[in-house]
């Protein structure tokens, strides 16, 4: 149950109150006067204590008001929708012309276990380029909490925006669509058989880079940890 800010400072207010003053004309508070002059105020701030930990519990004090995902497609037709349905031509486009080895594919792998690493260093990362030399899919496997590798796959269209981003972690996956404009016109995570849609927006951290052109040169930058090269595999294995 949610209570309303008016409601929540009414009933902080009232409660310490009303116990106050029973305590007050109680024949014990008369008994002894000095002490319920130190004895009310404990009694006030305690009953304030104890409705805080109750409300915060039972969620009284929770803000609801954050609307849910607006999104054009819905639960029941996303699967079929176009917005959604563009998106997959431009998805398979990009992995049937890596399976018919027609777009080239880079691949830098980094030693994660240098101390000259990051918190949340990046195992591996791929670039997609497709026969006009222009960045498609950009895959990242980094190292996230609990030294759990997650990879994220954000694929791009001809003119080099960013239209599908999918994140697979160890129990749960997200897919985000794009529409030509950059704009997302749905989120939705997947645990198991369940969906859940999601609200996202261009600024959230899956959706950077959100061009080719800076997902080329991200994949081009100088890493903290140092990259595992031919060479470097080849001196390790004449120690």
């Amino acid at each position: 149950m949610h209570l309303s800010l008016l409601a929540a400072f009414v009933i902080l207010l009232a409660f310490p109150s009303i116990a106050t003053a029973v305590f007050w004309l109680s024949s014990v508070s008369r008994r002894y006067r000095t002490g319920r002059w130190l004895l009310a105020p404990c009694i006030y701030l305690g009953v304030v204590a104890f409705q805080i930990i109750v409300g915060v519990t039972l969620g009284w004090f929770a803000d609801n008001k954050r609307s849910p995902a607006q999104y054009a497609v819905t639960m029941e037709d996303w699967k079929n929708h176009p917005d959604v349905n563009e998106v997959r031509v431009i998805y398979d486009e990009i992995k049937n012309g890596i399976r018919a080895n027609i777009y080239r594919t880079k691949i830098r792998r980094f030693n994660v276990e240098s101390a000259s690493c990051s918190t949340y260093p990046i195992k591996s990362e791929m670039l997609v380029l497709d026969s006009q030399n222009r960045p498609r899919l950009y895959q990242i496997e980094q190292i996230g909490s609990d030294r759990e590798s997650f990879t994220v796959e954000r694929y791009y269209d001809v003119k080099g925006t960013l239209r599908f981003v999918y994140v697979d972690r160890v129990i749960t996956n997200i897919r985000i669509y794009l529409n030509g404009a950059g704009n997302v016109v749905w989120a939705v995570e997947q645990q198991e058989n369940k969906f859940t849609v999601f609200e996202s927006d261009k600024e959230d951290w899956e959706m950077n880079p959100n061009t080719a052109n800076k997902a080329k040169e991200e994949f081009q930058e100088q890493r903290l940890c140092p990259e595992i090269t031919k060479q470097s595999t080849a001196q390790h294995g004449q120690r």
